[in-house]
């Protein structure tokens, strides 16, 4: 899978959701989920509403876009004072804001009305922190102010503490809050639907208070995604620590000095670096950087050590691990270095439940298995249509260079005119459809087989050959049972003009494929352009009757007896046949 990624675990996430809409709900407190560290992801977004969450909070009116465009039922909380350049999105996509300045509450209000979408807005008071929110004294003058806009609803009250300048939650501050909201309820006859106490890092004051008083709110992000408060960092029991995974690549590995030998000046950001004599050290690169994230939030869950970063690599050294070019490894983040990945479009997000995963594999052993057993049951009723050569075609294809010399791409008439109506639609779309292989005769099937084995036994060496076969079988057919051998069976992939390579599937570095479960062609957890791209791909032939094979997103079949199978048919039109 292409590297760097954030894999999310939206299981964990969803339980984290759960677990804090019980905890604080407890005390009768509301949690509004905060999306800002992930980016408005919908995936994450529709797994949070599904867990409970009727409030969805952003900074970034970007993102709020993002989730409504993709369908997520929600309200929405701009987090953010609103940009007075943005009161206008603001009111369009968002249902409540969080505001300290009148003028931008009255522009709000002039958009309210012309859209006749009433707007919700939160007052925020300044409590010791020093970022956002009206000293207590001016709010009076506000609230009258704001309570007699026309399409402004004075909703609530909050704070934000912990954010800027550090100040921690406590009895006296979440206090001094309550108080403000009872007393403008009584001076105002005003009903306050949120008096809003912070942030994940009200965890302590929660645990610790015997009494929440009027606060009946906190807005929760890291505790959700990391599970842990943010005061100290710590691991709130019963939440999943490690839902959001940072995955990197090495692209090199050598034996070199810990120290830097040369004269030493500043280093690409301005920094004189300093370096511990290890002596001579295995010094692994890795494919990832500041460019893409905050390294100094990163930890390694294998025994290596971060030495630094440059913009695009990231140094370790790897102690006793043995790395080798296109080794994974994994890193916990935290929420500096989640923000800052999820922000990163070099980072590609995937976004699935490791469970749900596994239970789809299993899913396809079992298809897989049934369709076996199907296979001597279908007869073939052959129509003896003829071989045809594509590369003498005309069509718009591009052919993969084939170990067999002179290999020519020969498929039955049928598939052919379809092959010919999908090149037209690609070519609509400054794409190219890549053909991988067609027809196969027996021997270069056998050849394939074989090759396949002696790769396997070498990387191997202590497994049997009938378990070295097994393995060969899950992605490479026995010479006398391919569907290629029929004529009715294509390998082929998508290029895209536009950026000049082979599109991303998942599992493919261009036309190289890393055969493994994520060939499975639905798959879970691989990106969301590589399912983007499946989808293009599987929904190009669905369309002319092929079948995916049930293992690999690039095979399709039509005519033989796996396609009956899939077609749920008694008969195929194709048997093997030899040139």
């Amino acid at each position: 899978m292409i590297t760097p990624r954030i894999e999310i675990d939206l299981e964990k996430i969803a339980h984290n959701a759960k677990a804090l809409i019980d905890l604080y709900g407890s005390k009768s407190i509301h949690v509004i989920a905060v999306t800002k560290a992930v980016r408005g992801n919908p995936d994450i977004a529709k797994t949070l509403v599904k867990s409970g969450i009727e409030i969805l909070a952003d900074s970034r009116i970007e993102n709020i876009k993002r989730m409504y465009n993709a369908g997520v039922q929600a309200q929405f909380l701009l987090t953010r004072i609103p940009a007075i350049s943005q009161a206008e999105a603001v009111v369009r996509y968002a249902d409540i804001s969080l505001n300290s300045e009148i003028s931008v509450i009255e522009r709000l209000s002039a958009y309210a009305i012309e859209y006749d979408k009433p707007h919700k807005i939160i007052l925020m008071l300044e409590l010791g922190d020093l970022r956002e929110g009206l000293m207590p004294s001016d709010l009076d003058d506000i609230v009258k102010q704001a309570s007699k806009m026309e399409g402004i609803i004075l909703a609530g009250i909050g704070s934000n503490l912990a954010c800027f300048g550090g100040v921690i939650p406590d009895e006296e501050n979440m206090g001094t809050l309550s108080s403000i909201a009872t007393d403008l309820e009584d001076k105002y006859e005003l009903k306050l639907e949120f008096v809003s106490g912070g942030n994940s890092a009200n965890y302590n004051w929660f645990m610790s208070t015997q009494d929440v008083g009027r606060i009946n709110n906190l807005r929760l992000g890291e505790s959700i995604y990391l599970g842990c408060e943010t005061l100290s960092r710590k691991p709130i029991p019963g939440l999943y620590t490690d839902a959001m995974t940072l995955v990197s690549e090495v692209v090199e590995s050598k034996i070199k000095p810990s120290l830097p030998y040369g004269t030493i000046a500043q280093d690409a950001f301005g920094n004189i670096p300093k370096f511990v004599d290890q002596g001579q050290i295995r010094r692994a690169i890795l494919g990832i950087g500041l460019q893409d994230v905050q390294v100094s939030g990163l930890t390694p869950r294998a025994d290596i050590e971060i030495i630094g970063a440059s913009s695009d690599h990231l140094i370790v050294n790897a102690k006793d691990l043995e790395l080798n070019i296109g080794n994974e490894l994994e890193f916990d983040l935290n929420y500096a270095a989640l923000l800052s990945a999820m922000s990163s479009q070099y980072v590609n997000k995937v976004s699935s439940a490791r469970v749900n995963a596994h239970e789809y594999c299993e899913r396809v052993e079992q298809d897989y298995r049934r369709h076996l057993q199907l296979l001597p049951g279908i007869s073939i009723n052959e129509d003896h249509s003829p071989l045809l050569n594509l590369n003498e075609s005309g069509f718009n294809l591009m052919f993969e260079p084939s170990s067999q010399q002179g290999y020519q791409f020969m498929v039955r008439e049928a598939v052919y005119e379809k092959i010919g109506r999908i090149s037209k639609h690609l070519d609509m779309e400054d794409k190219t459809l890549w053909l991988r292989s067609a027809w196969r005769s027996y021997e270069h099937q056998r050849l394939l087989w074989q090759e396949r084995v002696a790769s396997l036994h070498t990387e191997y060496p202590k497994k049997e050959l009938n378990e070295i076969e097994e393995l060969v079988s899950y992605f490479i057919a026995p010479p006398n049972k391919s569907m290629h051998a029929t004529g009715g069976a294509v390998d082929a992939l998508i290029y895209d003009l536009k950026s000049d390579s082979i599109m991303r599937f998942g599992t493919n570095d261009g036309m190289k494929i890393n055969l493994n479960d994520k060939c499975y062609p639905y798959h879970p957890y691989i990106t969301p352009e590589a399912k983007n791209n499946r989808k293009l791909l599987i929904g190009l032939f669905e369309a002319e009757d092929f079948v995916v094979d049930l293992k690999e997103y690039w095979h399709f079949d039509y005519g033989n007896i796996s396609w009956s199978i899939g077609k749920g048919k008694d008969q195929a039109i194709y048997g093997m046949i030899e040139v």
